[in-house]
């Protein structure tokens, strides 16, 4: 009896589990695309959302490396979102034959968790 207990908890328990969730979003932020003098698309991508739903999701920029949302020059809010998937953006107004590095984040919707994807980098054209 305590064996039937024990394997009838222990299948509730593996079919209440779902293994394929992840606990935190998890970004990836691709490389710069139609890299223009003042111009560039930001692309990323969302391949779990996490238990957070919806999260806030968009990019952070600046001239300077090591990017989160108090040390970036600039941040562009792409709004809300639950779902996996690509997401860009056209930014403009940047300075010519300047090197500009990106990164992608997700938080919740009052932002006291953040997590951020990928840090790359690109130049403007002249």
């Amino acid at each position: 009896m305590v064996k039937l207990h024990f394997f009838l908890l222990l299948f509730i328990f593996t079919i209440s589990c779902d293994s394929e969730e992840a606990e935190f979003p998890e970004l990836i932020t691709l490389q710069a695309q139609q890299i223009g003098s003042t111009g560039v698309v930001l692309e990323m991508e969302i391949k779990e959302t996490g238990t957070i739903r919806p999260i806030r999701y968009g990019f952070l920029w600046s001239e300077s490396s090591d990017l989160n949302l108090f040390t970036a020059s600039s941040k562009v809010d792409l709004g809300m979102t639950s779902e996996k998937g690509k997401y860009s953006i056209r930014l403009e107004s940047l300075m010519s034959n300047t090197q500009y590095f990106v990164r992608s984040y997700a938080a919740n919707q009052d932002y006291s968790k953040v997590y951020y994807g990928n840090e790359t980098s690109f130049f403007t054209l002249n």
